[in-house]
C-alpha cells in the first residue's frame, strides 16, 4: 500500500500536492491511474489521458506518482486514490482524503441590542463574512470564556448568550473564527448600565451657624448619576456637591440626595439629618430701639401719655 502526506487541508483557488511515499526507481511504472471518487482524474498507460474536468489543473509526476491538483474549488473536496504498477512488480495501492476552505474574512460580533441594562438578557453573535468550515473560540477580557448559569454558548459558539446582565460582565469580548486554512478575530466592548445604588451623603451632621456648609453625594452608577437634593420636601439644589456659605438656624432638617440614571430610569436616595447650632447675638441698639418702642405700646394700651422734655 501507498501512504500519502494526507489527509490534506488546502486553501479555496489554490495547490495542492499528493505525495506518496514512493521513492524514485529505475523502473518506471507501466500503468498510474488516479481517481476522484468514480471519476477518473489521469490515466497513464504509455501515455497520459486526462480527464477534461482536469485539463491544465494536474502534473503527474512519473518517478513517484504523486499528483499536483491546481485551481482548487470547492467541488474537490472528497476521497482520491491512486493505482501504481511497477515494472515487474505487484500494484500498489492507496488514498486519501481532500478538503478545500475557502479564506476567512470579515468577522464581526453584532449585539442583540444596543442599551446593555444590568438585569436584562442580550445576545453577541460572532460571524464571518466569508469562508467555510470554520469553529469559534470566545474570550474575555484575553481569558477563554467559561461559561456558567448566566452566561452560555450555542449554536456552535456562534451565539454568546447572557440570561441577566451583571456590571461584571462589562468589558472586552472576543470571538476567533478559524478553519484549517487561516483566522480571524473581532472584539466587541460591552459597556453594562447599572444603578445608581449604594448612594452617600458625606458632611457633618452638626454646624454651628454662620458656619459654611458642604455636603456631597455620591452613587455607584453607569453612567454617572444625576442628582438633586431636597431640604424637609422642597428642592433646593441640582449637583452632587450642596454648599451654603452662611447657615442659618432654619437650614437644620433632613437633606435627602435623590440620584438617577437617565439611562436605567432607576432613581435612588439617601437623607442626611443636620442640626444648625448657636444663638445669633443682638446689636446694643437694637436692643434700645425694642425697649422704647414697647414703653410706646405700653402707655397707648394704658391710655396715658408721655412727654419727654430737656432743660436747657
Amino acid at each position: 500500500n501507498i501512504i500519502f502526506n494526507g489527509p490534506l487541508n488546502a486553501v479555496l483557488g489554490g495547490t495542492v500536492m499528493f505525495t506518496t511515499t514512493l521513492t524514485p526507481s529505475e523502473k518506471p511504472f507501466t500503468t498510474i491511474g488516479w481517481t476522484f471518487g468514480s471519476r477518473i482524474v489521469v490515466t497513464f498507460s504509455g501515455g497520459n489521458v486526462i480527464a477534461p474536468d482536469y485539463t491544465s489543473r494536474i502534473t503527474l509526476s512519473m518517478s513517484t506518482g504523486s499528483l499536483e491538483l491546481r485551481n482548487l474549488t470547492l467541488n474537490d473536496r472528497g476521497e482520491y486514490r491512486v493505482s501504481l504498477q511497477p515494472q515487474g512488480d505487484i500494484a500498489k495501492n492507496g488514498s486519501t482524503r481532500l478538503e478545500v476552505y475557502e479564506r476567512l474574512s470579515g468577522a464581526l460580533v453584532t449585539s442583540s441590542t444596543n442599551l446593555l441594562i444590568e438585569g436584562n438578557s442580550v445576545n453577541l453573535t460572532c460571524d464571518a463574512a466569508a469562508g467555510s468550515g470554520f469553529t469559534r473560540q470566545w474570550k474575555k477580557d484575553d481569558s477563554d470564556l467559561i461559561p456558567t448559569d448566566n452566561v452560555t454558548l450555542y449554536s456552535n459558539n456562534r451565539v454568546l448568550s447572557f440570561k441577566s446582565l451583571n456590571k461584571k460582565d462589562s468589558g472586552g469580548y472576543s470571538c476567533k473564527i478559524s478553519n484549517p486554512v487561516s483566522n480571524i478575530e473581532a472584539t466587541f466592548i460591552t459597556v453594562v448600565n447599572y444603578g445608581p445604588e449604594n448612594v452617600q451623603i458625606t458632611g457633618p451632621s452638626e454646624i454651628h451657624f454662620e458656619q459654611t456648609l458642604k455636603l456631597t453625594c455620591s452613587a455607584e452608577s453607569e453612567p454617572s448619576a444625576t442628582y438633586t437634593w431636597t431640604l424637609n420636601g422642597t428642592e433646593i439644589h441640582n449637583s452632587s456637591v450642596f454648599t451654603k456659605v452662611i447657615t442659618e438656624i432654619s437650614d437644620s432638617g433632613n437633606y435627602t440626595c435623590q440620584a438617577m440614571n437617565h439611562i436605567t430610569e432607576r432613581i435612588s436616595s439617601a437623607v442626611h439629618h443636620l442640626t444648625v447650632t448657636g444663638t445669633k447675638m443682638v446689636s446694643a441698639g437694637c436692643i434700645a430701639g425694642a425697649v422704647i418702642a414697647c414703653l410706646i405700646v405700653c402707655a397707648a394700651a394704658a391710655g396715658g401719655g408721655y412727654y419727654i422734655y430737656k432743660e436747657k
